[in-house]
């Protein structure tokens, strides 16, 4: 048995989790509390929408109102984490970011259903801030991007759940079978956020943040912000990596929102089928994420974040170009899309959290996230257009994106050569 845990920990993603400690363990562990019905629920919703009669330009509509959503609530994300200390923020700003959508999506009626749940969903941008600084504040930099890859790693393996919801699609419906995935969506979500809360601790800059904030007013201490946020405008090397940032948050926005219309509506791809090509990019990101991902550091991102882009636009270029019925095709793409987004996904993270200094992390997290999204926020509206006009166009516009990704993978790469910057994850 040693010797099997000792061949085991070889791999960095084993020996990450099996050194787990303080607030890591139980932040990894409940991610699948998270993960499962997120994935059960996401290959469907846009078609969801469509079939209450949503239209293409609503969508966007509803992906714009998200983000400006998001806008907000990141501004906001590092006042509150300081002010309520990391944990009590993750279980208050989850509950109302996650729990209180599940139950709008799934007694929905309308298209104004949806943009009262994205209005509470943005949210979610406080609690991706303190979540993130509760998992891995007290942490070694060197551990961040397999820690990050652990995360997203619990997921795919929650994700393997989707089939599920191809059965009861084809059998029951999309709607009837939407409506109760969001229901279990609020039980699983709700119960993941009290558990985490018992099972942490507040982290120790999180106690000092607590501390020094304890007899400073919410608005006083947003509005000298303001010096924080005139301190990141300046440093080159951190806009830079909101350039990067914002840029694959727009591509994956339109991705995740407009692939599935484009391949139910133009290439004939049966709603019920969604789930297993998603089960197919679950399966390729986990072997990756143990296999290739140990290999990624942050310190020498330039040439797999530049191949992972390289993958991501051949992957858009072949869906615009496929006929109606290209199922081996379909899958070829989503598999293309798995090993792009595994590499892609916690590398920026970790080029994110790394490029801010770890004192004001809270703050400067949250407008680095505001930043990001006034950018990316009327895109949802753009790629509906484009979609109302042709499905595939949307995917044209990622192509262009995934373009001005590689020229700042490039700047920021010359930037840290320059500067003799050497990252430590």
């Amino acid at each position: 048995m040693k010797r099997l845990l000792a061949l085991l920990r070889k791999n960095p993603m084993i020996d990450v989790i099996c050194t787990a400690k303080g607030n890591e363990l139980p932040c990894m562990l409940l991610e699948p509390l998270w993960g499962i019905p997120y994935n059960l629920y996401l290959p469907f919703a846009s078609m969801y929408m469509v079939s209450l009669g949503v239209s293409a330009f609503q969508i966007g509509i509803t992906q714009t109102v998200f983000f400006l959503s998001q806008v907000i609530f990141a501004i906001l994300s590092g006042v509150l984490t300081d002010k309520l200390g990391r944990r009590w923020c993750t279980l208050i700003f989850d509950t109302l970011s996650w729990s209180v959508p599940a139950l709008l999506w799934a007694c929905a009626q309308s298209y104004h259903w949806f943009l009262v749940a994205a209005v509470f969903n943005g949210i979610w941008r406080v609690t991706e801030n303190s979540w993130y600084l509760l998992f891995i504040e007290d942490s070694a930099e060197e551990r961040y991007v397999r820690l990050f890859s652990v995360c997203h790693i619990a997921g795919l393996i929650a994700g393997f759940v989707s089939p599920l919801a191809f059965g009861f699609v084809q059998k029951y419906g999309v709607v009837p079978t939407m409506r109760v995935l969001y229901l279990i969506t609020f039980v699983m979500m709700t119960a993941k956020f009290v558990i985490l809360h018992l099972c942490t601790k507040e982290t120790q800059i999180g106690k000092r943040r607590m501390e020094e904030c304890r007899h400073v007013s919410l608005l006083s201490h947003l509005w000298n912000s303001r010096f924080i946020l005139l301190d990141m405008l300046k440093d080159k090397r951190i806009m830079l990596t909101v350039a990067l940032v914002a840029s694959y948050m727009t591509m994956k926005g339109v991705q995740d929102s407009f692939w599935p219309i484009l391949v139910t509506e133009r290439l004939g791809i049966a709603e019920e089928n969604l789930s297993i090509f998603a089960t197919i990019k679950n399966l390729l990101m986990l072997v990756s994420y143990f296999f290739i991902v140990p290999h990624v550091n942050a310190d020498k991102f330039k040439h797999p974040a530049l191949w992972s882009l390289l993958l991501m636009a051949l992957q858009q270029g072949m869906t615009i170009l496929l006929k109606p019925g290209a199922y081996l095709f379909v899958a070829l793409g989503a598999a293309m899309e798995a090993m792009a987004l595994s590499i892609l996904t916690p590398l920026t993270s970790a080029l994110q959290t790394i490029a801010i200094p770890a004192e004001e992390r809270a703050r400067m997290q949250g407008f680095f996230f505001t930043l990001c999204l006034l950018v990316t926020s009327p895109f949802g509206m753009i790629a509906g257009a484009l979609s109302d006009i042709n499905r595939a166009l949307p995917m044209g516009l990622n192509i262009g994106l995934l373009m001005v990704c590689a020229v700042f993978v490039f700047w920021l790469d010359g930037f840290n050569r320059k500067h003799g910057i050497q990252n430590n994850a």
